[in-house]
């Protein structure tokens, strides 16, 4: 082996050879050359260090695979979210089957206890009694040897004093039938009437005879609503009307005692329920344990009868807006309520659940609307399908009509209304109603049709026409051919379903009208002139809808100008004759509003150039100044003509007295904005949802910002 010095020097001879200069990594070798044999098998052992590319290719590596790892972690925290809907939603399916089984059950025992005690009066009378009669007579002293023979006469008292059979079913049936003056012949088989008159003839027969003793008069007349009267509701004893309308308030009557003769003028309602923050459209009742649900433009309540408690633990939450219908089913605990969102929901009304963490709802059905793509249709009333326990009947305001089976969550049937087939006309169903012995329904529509539709046949069999638009409207479910009907003009019309001679009504005769309500009011307006804006280059000529006090048009306050945005352009026209006046030309993009002020002597004009426009009323322009947004909205201070413009992030305030504009900030955008009478206060409408009250200099107190209702919030959302 070399020294040291001679590996040393036989290095350094390389080097030389070679030209090149000593590097570190010559002095790496060097030294791996040098060392001891010991160390050089320590450093062998040790692996070489990783370069930064490989670092970084192993970092990439790693963040993708944890990205994936991540990604797969989500994809079955989601599938096990949706194992868990799925098996709710099968619970849920058994547990109404099996509600729907145990109702059944209790039905057949019930009918099966009845027949058995038919039977053993029957028996008892036919074979007890006559035989006690017979054993007390023979053993009369009529049959002694000491009295004369038994007389015919006194045979036939005897006989009289025998219990006579009761009257079978079927005899009793007929009898009903003869009393309702409905037509059958001795030889058919009445038992399976029920089922005979859903056909389409039932409600076409050529029976001129009129519905028996049928005369309606206005009897009692009661009052205690502030506002209109959405909904009555008696329950199943006839003994409790309830009532809910425009103000907010569902009240509760005791008319036991107008029934016995007491004055109706006195009567006063023993409940009136408060908790509705909107107008209460609708109501139902469930007998079993009395509960009564309201529902509106808010939300859906229950209520516990008679002490008018809310009930604990009843919480309906579901719907995203207004409630148009509540239906509950008359045997089992489930409730159907038509929203405005687009929902028809099915709520479980038990007020004990199985599990504290078992939603009540249900199943929601949705169909797509016909005429607008990919928006829902909306559904406005329901009706439980009397002949079948799980098939659920629904109106919208496209004008169709389907029917849902809601233990299976299928559409049994989906029927357009002839106008709507023929002429593409949309006039949105209003109420439905459903005959309990047979296979009809009915729906009023808001074109003053209502229709009478065949479940067995799947169609519409006849329609009825109204001066206006049907607001409501029952079956009779005592004679299955009576139709009364309620509409804007104020009437009750009562209508024979077999009498007529056909014809547009399908052969339904109208039997009695009676006006009860004074005609609703309906403003009906009368095209005086109209303009068509001209189409400039790149400029829309399209006209904002006025969605607030200050909007795209404007009146001046005498009413003989209209000053309207339009493009970047303001007109101005004669409110008489519609003449264009003026058309300005000041804004370099679309104008957004435009205000007048109360004097008349100016207006303004704002939009997306952020530049607010002050104009004479000749149409001249005298200032303009500038924000850091585009204008929303424009106000003027009835009192000081103060100008307030608003933005996204400020509220300006000018006035003729200041040569600068006051600027304050805002939290969230402005899209509305109103003076009060007396010029001290402004108030905002804000995208947040919140309304900002503040004074005359735009300052704000702590206790100012004050939330508005969910509707209105709604309304100013919409705006662009």
């Amino acid at each position: 082996m070399a020294t040291l010095t001679e590996q040393q020097g036989l290095f350094c001879w390389l080097s030389q050879c070679a030209m090149l200069e000593p590097s570190a990594a010559s002095a790496a070798a060097i030294a791996a050359a040098t060392a001891p044999p010991e160390r050089a098998e320590r450093d062998a052992d040790v692996p070489a260090p990783l370069s930064a590319e490989r670092l970084v290719h192993l970092l990439a590596e790693l963040r993708e695979y944890h990205a994936s790892s991540r990604q797969e972690r989500q994809d079955l925290r989601s599938e096990r979210v949706e194992q868990k809907t799925r098996l709710l939603r099968l619970e849920q399916q058994l547990l109404a089957e099996e509600q729907i089984g145990q109702d059944l059950a209790r039905r057949i025992e019930t009918l099966e206890e009845a027949i058995r005690q038919e039977r053993l009066l029957q028996e008892k009378l036919s074979q007890g009694s006559m035989r006690e009669a017979v054993q007390g007579f023979s053993r009369s002293s009529l049959l002694s040897p000491d009295v004369r023979p038994v007389t015919p006469e006194v045979l036939s008292a005897y006989l009289e004093r025998l219990p006579k059979a009761p009257q079978s079913c079927q005899c009793a049936l007929r009898e009903r039938l003869r009393e309702a003056r409905i037509e059958f012949r001795e030889g058919d088989d009445v038992s399976g009437f029920a089922r005979h008159t859903g056909s389409p003839g039932s409600c076409t027969t050529t029976s001129e005879a009129e519905l028996p003793g049928l005369s309606w008069q206005l009897r009692w007349t009661i009052q205690g609503h502030l506002d209109a009267t959405r909904c009555v509701l008696l329950d199943d004893s006839n003994s409790v009307l309830l009532s809910s309308g425009e103000d907010l308030v569902v009240k509760c009557w005791d008319t036991s005692g107008i029934w016995r003769g007491h004055d109706a003028d006195e009567l006063e309602p023993f409940a009136s329920l408060r908790g509705h923050t909107g107008a209460v459209l609708s109501l139902a009742f469930r007998t079993q344990d009395r509960i009564l649900f309201s529902a509106g433009l808010d939300s859906i309540r229950a209520w516990s009868l008679p002490d008018g408690t809310p009930c604990e633990g009843m919480q309906l939450i579901g719907h995203q807006d207004a409630v148009w219908s509540l239906q509950h089913h008359l045997h089992l605990p489930c409730m159907a309520s038509a929203g405005a969102d687009g929902q028809l929901a099915l709520w479980n009304t038990e007020l004990e659940l199985r599990t504290e963490t078992q939603t009540r709802l249900q199943a929601s059905f949705v169909l797509k609307d016909p005429a607008k793509g990919d928006s829902l249709d909306v559904p406005t009333c329901s009706c439980w399908v009397p002949s079948q326990t799980s098939q659920l009947l629904a109106g919208y305001t496209s004008s169709r009509m389907a029917v849902f089976d809601v233990r299976h969550g299928t559409t049994v049937m989906d029927l357009k209304t002839p106008a709507e087939r023929a002429q593409g006309i949309y006039a949105g169903a209003t109420c439905a109603a459903a005959q309990p012995l047979s296979r009809l329904m009915a729906a009023s529509f808001a074109d003053g049709h209502v229709r009478l539709l065949d479940l067995s046949a799947g169609r519409f069999i006849c329609h009825v026409d109204h001066p206006e638009t049907v607001t409501s409207l029952a079956l009779d479910p005592s004679n299955a051919h009576g139709l009364l009907t309620g509409c804007h003009d104020g009437c009750l019309r009562v209508f024979d379903l077999r009498s007529g001679t056909g014809g547009a009504a399908g052969g339904v005769h109208l039997v009695q009208q009676v006006k009860l309500h004074q005609q609703k009011c309906v403003m009906r307006t009368v095209t005086l002139w109209q303009d068509k804006v001209p189409e400039r280059e790149k400029w829309s000529n399209s006209i904002w809808s006025s969605w607030a006090n200050c909007g795209r048009i404007a009146f001046k306050p005498d009413g003989t100008q209209i000053i309207v945005a339009a493009g970047n352009r303001v007109l101005v026209y004669d409110a008489t004759d519609g003449d264009l006046v003026h058309s300005l030309k000041g804004h370099k993009e679309s104008v957004f509003c435009v205000a007048y002020s109360r004097h008349g002597k100016k207006f303004a004009s704002g939009g997306a150039d952020k530049q607010v426009i002050i104009w004479t009323h000749k149409a001249e322009g005298i200032l303009k100044y500038n924000h850091n947004e585009s204008i929303q909205c424009l106000a003027y201070n009835p009192v000081t003509q103060q100008l307030a413009s608003g933005t996204a992030s400020d509220l300006g305030l000018w006035s003729p007295e200041q040569k600068s504009v006051s600027k304050r900030k805002v939290n969230s955008k402005i899209l509305a904005m109103s003076w009060t009478n007396d010029g001290l206060h402004i108030a905002l409408g804000l995208f947040s949802g919140h309304i900002s009250i503040r004074d005359k200099f735009g300052e704000a107190g702590p206790a100012c910002l004050k939330p508005m209702t969910a509707h209105l919030a709604a309304l100013l959302k919409r705006a662009p």
